[in-house]
């Protein structure tokens, strides 16, 4: 059977070629984001090469999460909340309307 290497991502076509670097990348491309924060920081303060660190830190800054989705799940949350906070203190129970009986709609 032949394994087939996966491709870099268009970003890092430029990356430096190193082990650590390329081993990154493999982590970064099978998504495991938690082996490219902790190897990468480790590898941003270790390496020799400029380029190396520039690479490191681009592929940590890739696993971080998008600030617009951060503001819109806070936003979210505070609309429930506001709602649930809302509906605690102003929300009433429907009013009790009795049935009436056939009869008594006749008589009116």
């Amino acid at each position: 059977m032949v394994m087939i290497e996966p491709s870099r991502p268009p970003f890092a076509v430029d990356f430096p070629r190193s082990p650590e670097l390329d081993a990154l990348l493999d982590a970064f491309v099978q998504g495991d984001y938690r082996r490219v924060r902790s190897e990468g920081r480790r590898l941003e303060r270790s390496a020799a090469d400029e380029n190396t660190k520039k690479a490191a830190g681009i592929l940590i800054e890739r696993t971080n999460p998008d600030p617009l989705a951060i503001a819109l799940l806070a936003l979210a949350a505070l609309l429930l909340l506001v709602l649930g906070g809302w509906w605690i203190t102003q929300g009433k129970p429907p009013a009790l309307v009795s049935p009436s009986s056939p009869a008594e709609s006749l008589q009116h």
